[in-house]
């Protein structure tokens, strides 16, 4: 015969998983910069490199768009997303 009722049940809030996963995932994206007024968010000693990166995007999709991401490499934190 077998025990019914003894397993444990998570039964936690349903917007609980959703509300962590956003949260996640707009700090994640945070870290992009894509435009010049932007770079104030990065060190001070990164805002001329964020703004030499940036400034391509004023040229609007010409030469491509770009994101400076502080927290990569310093040789790859220029990158070319399209």
């Amino acid at each position: 015969m077998a025990a019914t009722g003894t397993g444990r049940r998570r039964r936690g809030r349903p917007g609980r998983a959703a509300a962590i996963l956003m949260l996640g995932l707009s700090a994640s994206c945070a870290h992009a910069i894509r435009e010049v007024g932007q770079c104030d968010q990065v060190a001070a000693e990164q805002r001329v490199a964020c703004a030499a990166c940036t400034v391509k995007n004023e040229a609007k999709g010409w030469i491509g768009d770009y994101e400076y991401r502080p927290d990569n490499d310093p040789s790859d934190r220029c990158v070319r997303v399209k």
